[in-house]
């Protein structure tokens, strides 16, 4: 026969861990559960089944008294058994606990022992769980708080770098904008130096061709002057021959 443990039996069921143990010792009278050497609880399925009729029942709004008497109907006991589960119903001792009565008379003190026991036990473990969530809820805020202020610092570093190279990209730009300034000068005053180069050259060559031109006609002139003193000469020369 399959068993399962609390924490399984209550996800079956649909409830908390704390909720079925508190039905436990509420219907002790009319549910018992089976317990291992080591005190570990264990459900089957007919007791899961049974839980969950519990949980229907008090959720449709059922008193405990009519709920165990149900539940002395489901098993077939006789109405005396059901009263007496009823009266065990409203036995609540240490904040809801159920004493079964029948048991307290033939057992007496061992049994007071063993429900204290577990009632200590649930205390104790309730307590830990406590302490535990509060302790882990305690080092969640530090954790988160560290987060937090990383966060902070680690935006506020990232501002700073923002900051700094928009400053950068801004100097940059405004150097870049002086050099293409300084560049658009410089062309400038190239191309206008080249235009006067040009034009000076121009008016070399224009120089330089009108000396080339006067020297030509001073050439010529001069061969024409000589030309014509060697001609004359030359009729004089005859003319003093032919006398």
């Amino acid at each position: 026969m399959k068993t399962y443990t609390l924490r399984e039996a209550a996800k079956k069921i649909g409830v908390t861990a704390r909720d079925l143990k508190q039905w436990e010792k509420q219907f002790a009278g009319s549910i018992a559960v089976p317990r291992t050497t080591e005190g570990a609880r264990m459900y089957t399925d007919e007791l899961i089944d049974r839980f969950r009729h519990i949980r229907t029942w008090l959720e449709d709004g059922r008193h405990p008294r009519e709920v165990a008497e149900m539940i002395r109907q489901m098993d077939g006991q006789p109405a005396e058994r059901a009263n007496e589960t009823a009266a065990q119903v409203e036995t609540a001792v240490m904040e809801g606990e159920i004493i079964d009565v029948p048991r307290l008379l033939h057992q007496g003190m061992p049994y007071i022992a063993e429900q204290l026991a577990a009632r200590l036990k649930d205390d104790i473990v309730d307590a830990l769980k406590q302490e535990t969530t509060a302790t882990v809820r305690q080092a969640m805020d530090e954790v988160k708080g560290r987060l937090d202020y990383i966060e902070e610092q680690t935006t506020a570093a990232a501002e700073t770098v923002r900051r700094s190279l928009r400053d950068y990209e801004d100097a940059w730009q405004q150097k870049t904008e002086q050099l293409h300034e300084h560049l658009e000068t410089v062309v400038a005053f190239c191309q206008e130096e080249k235009v006067r180069q040009e034009e000076e050259r121009k008016q070399l060559e224009l120089r330089i061709l009108e000396r080339e031109k006067a020297f030509r006609e001073l050439v010529l002139s001069f061969r024409q002057t000589a030309a014509s003193t060697s001609a004359a000469r030359t009729r004089a020369n005859k003319w003093w021959k032919f006398w």
